[in-house]
């Protein structure tokens, strides 16, 4: 069997992924390479620059099995005969390439792609970001259950798969992703968000749930320049210090030491913070959140904020009420990692722990590289990035890949990519998106009747949302 030897690097060695290729050129994955010392010793059938690219197509066709992907990637190149490399070998070679070369790729493509040119990136000068959590399912087998472990989830049997837990900062108005960690299931939202101190910075606004409710946390949040709109829990107590004109308070947050001091001093008639209490100043926000549904059912959502932006003028606090919504681009973000690049429900192939981190590094890459090539295209035409689709973006990607479009040697497809993305999309008035998608089951598990409760099977309903301060 022959693979890609040394006279075909000509066509091959400077890397194919299509036109998505231009964001991971083959000088980067070289460098990478170099950095991690996995550049080959020896002429390789499948050379590393290759197998690094053959990993980032694996994760593109992710319902293909390797001789799939290879077959991909390959589609549009000149063959001359040669035969292709079998599963075995092409598996052989992602295990000598390991996870360390993803990884630092990924470090250098990650953080934040919009510029100041950027539509809905940013609110009054501030950009706006946010963290969260979310899971992916990995193959059961005994290397990944030992990492990962099998976990029980509200049932009297563990789940069938291990899953890995990441938390990601993610840039709302783009959704690229800025600092991701991930680690066995067990290891706690909190922990992870620590983890991603480093990457925010002075000019940054992070929103975040309630799930992030704890001191330390805010602190260390607030100390890194950033500031915060976090949701906070109704059972901690954010004293009313001084009341603003819209309806807003100035309040701090402290440890639970100096919230005792804190109370015994308030309880004196004093609106002084005492000397002895350490904290962090915030504005509290609470309002309500009424959602109205054609059809005249209305339900009503109470929600408390707390900001480090103190300012009511310059801040005001219906806005921040409204902009508290963005957060949910995280989770939009998770959609389009977890089900339209990698597929619904699917289970990550990788049956060795190196070999899973691999893989998820090369899930983040793809889909932090789309997501440039989208805020590039969005930013040139002058729309928000929100109007592009993401799946015609992987559709147009996958279709480059298989014709070759941008690798050397190919012709230059007679659309570019980003026009593509534009083109794509009838930029008509801008659709309606103010509706609601209840937490239920979308498809159920048993066919009968009687296994089906009433409201279980929900769909997308649209609704007219009103936001009212409650003052202090």
């Amino acid at each position: 069997m022959r693979g890609i030897g040394p006279s075909r690097l000509g066509v091959f060695g400077p890397g194919h992924l299509g036109e998505l290729t231009g964001w991971v050129p083959g000088a980067l994955v070289d460098e990478v390479l170099a950095a991690t010392g996995r550049v080959e010793k020896r002429v390789r059938l499948l050379p590393a620059r290759v197998v690094v690219y053959f990993v980032l197509a694996m994760v593109l066709f992710m319902d293909c099995g390797y001789g799939g992907v290879w077959a991909s990637l390959v589609a549009g190149l000149p063959r001359s005969g040669l035969s292709d490399p079998s599963s075995a070998a092409l598996r052989h070679a992602r295990r000598r390439l390991g996870a360390a070369p993803l990884a630092m790729l990924f470090d250098r493509l990650r953080g934040p792609v919009a510029s100041a040119g950027t539509v809905g990136a940013f609110w009054r000068g501030l950009r706006v970001v946010a963290w969260d959590g979310t899971s992916l399912e990995v193959a059961g087998s005994a290397a990944n259950v030992a990492r990962f472990g099998l976990h029980g989830s509200g049932c009297s049997r563990p789940a069938s798969y291990p899953q890995v837990r990441l938390t990601a900062l993610v840039e709302c108005g783009t959704r690229a992703l800025i600092a991701v960690v991930f680690g066995p299931r067990d290891q706690q939202e909190r922990v992870q968000a620590h983890a991603l101190l480093s990457a925010l910075e002075r000019g940054m606004l992070l929103l975040a749930d309630r799930g992030y409710d704890g001191f330390e946390l805010i602190r260390d949040a607030a100390a890194t320049g950033a500031d915060l709109l976090w949701r906070m829990h109704t059972r901690r107590n954010l004293p009313v210090l001084h009341a603003l004109a819209d309806g807003s308070h100035l309040s701090v947050i402290t440890d639970t030491r100096s919230m005792a001091r804190l109370t015994a001093w308030l309880n004196r008639a004093s609106r002084t913070v005492p000397p002895q209490v350490t904290g962090v100043a915030v504005r509290v926000i609470s309002f309500s959140v009424t959602v109205t549904t054609a059809s005249g059912e209305r339900s009503t959502t109470d929600v408390r904020l707390i900001t480090t932006l103190l300012d009511p003028d310059r801040y005001p606090a219906t806005e921040l009420a409204a902009l508290y919504h963005e957060r949910w681009e995280a989770e939009t973000a998770y959609f389009g990692l977890k089900v339209t690049l990698r597929g619904a429900d699917r289970v990550l192939r990788s049956h060795w722990d190196d070999g899973v981190d691999q893989e998820i590094y090369a899930l983040l890459i793809v889909f932090q590289i789309t997501r440039t090539a989208m805020t590039q295209a969005a930013t040139a035409a002058g729309i928000d990035p929100d109007r592009l689709s993401f799946t015609i973006a992987l559709r147009t990607a996958r279709l480059r890949v298989i014709t070759a479009a941008g690798a050397l040697g190919a012709p230059v497809p007679q659309v570019p990519f980003a026009d593509v993305l534009v083109l794509a999309r009838n930029l008509g008035p801008r659709r309606r998106r103010s509706r609601i998608s209840p937490r239920c089951v979308k498809r159920t598990l048993s066919p009968y009747a009687y296994n089906k409760v009433a409201g279980s099977v929900g769909g997308k309903k649209p609704v007219e949302i009103t936001i009212a301060i409650a003052p202090s």
